[in-house]
């Protein structure tokens, strides 16, 4: 069996013999962990599904083909991840209220009148910094990079509905990035400022956070650049990089005193959410753990 599936390689009969209903789609795609993860809380479960890799084509239209090809060999749902979330959302038929929010969708189940769609990525977010840290995002100032991407303006939104004090949003210059300020100002309990990577003001605003999301996906490839330069980080800093494996930017900022981890926390929670709204329950949470930590 491939360890990663393209539109050709998932025919009827495939998915019949081997009992396919649910997959993660994204380009790459090779070195997601979220298989082993679903798979060990499938068959904790006694559900008789498997759940695969999809490589999806970044050509105008092909995502949208892809879910056209799983609704029809009765996908019970997938999960969405670089760089298809924020097409999963405009793709779906109706949308949960975080999704709406931050126009990106990382979950997708399969209904009569098309693809329903959720963000879990942000719900996934918060509990693993609370395991992290023991605080909520209301007792932080917190400053996501790459706030733009599908799953920084879903961290954006949660951290602008749990009440933040301080948000920061960093992103190259682009004209979505003051958008997405807009949009979240009037759901924010706290302030919202902008930054570009690179900006003077960037180690300003670094001196007044305390979390520090990496949410570019920098740290995927080999000689990635990384973010911001490490000698702006102190030990004040946490920096949560949402990259599910070590990275050089985790390294260094451990190497500067900083608390810090990687994505795997936030990867465990939003697939056991993704999962509930798959199964409509909430999985066992420990053979998914363990599952990612082999």
């Amino acid at each position: 069996m491939p360890e990663v599936y393209t539109n050709a390689e998932l025919t009827a009969d495939t998915v019949r013999r081997e009992h396919i209903r649910l997959g993660v789609i994204g380009n790459p795609i090779a070195h997601s962990k979220s298989p082993q993860m679903q798979q060990a809380a499938l068959d904790a479960h006694g559900i008789p599904a498997r759940y695969i890799r999809i490589l999806a084509d970044t050509a105008a239209g092909a995502f949208e083909e892809t879910l056209r090809h799983l609704d029809e060999l009765g996908f019970t749902g997938a999960n969405v991840t670089v760089p298809f979330k924020k097409n999963a959302f405009a793709a779906a038929v109706k949308a949960d209220a975080l999704s709406t929010l931050c126009g990106a969708a990382n979950t997708l189940v399969r209904k009569e009148d098309g693809w329903h769609c959720h963000n879990t990525d942000g719900p996934g977010f918060e509990r693993a910094i609370f395991e992290l840290t023991h605080k909520k995002l209301h007792e932080l100032n917190i400053l996501i990079l790459g706030a733009c991407g599908g799953a920084g303006s879903a961290l954006a939104a949660q951290c602008a509905l749990a009440g933040c004090p301080q948000l920061t949003l960093v992103n190259r210059p682009r004209p979505q990035l003051q958008e997405l300020a807009d949009t979240l100002a009037p759901h924010a309990k706290g302030s919202i400022v902008t930054a570009h990577f690179g900006s003077g003001e960037l180690a300003d605003m670094l001196r007044q956070t305390q979390l520090i999301v990496n949410a570019t996906s920098l740290g995927l490839k080999v000689g990635d650049p990384l973010p911001i330069p490490p000698e702006l980080l102190t030990p004040q800093h946490i920096v949560y990089d949402i990259v599910p494996h070590d990275t050089p930017f985790r390294r260094l900022a451990t190497e500067q005193g900083c608390l810090t981890d990687n994505g795997l926390g936030m990867l465990l929670w939003q697939g056991a959410y993704a999962f509930e709204h798959w199964y409509g329950f909430l999985p066992q949470i420990a053979p998914m753990r363990a599952a990612l930590c082999r």
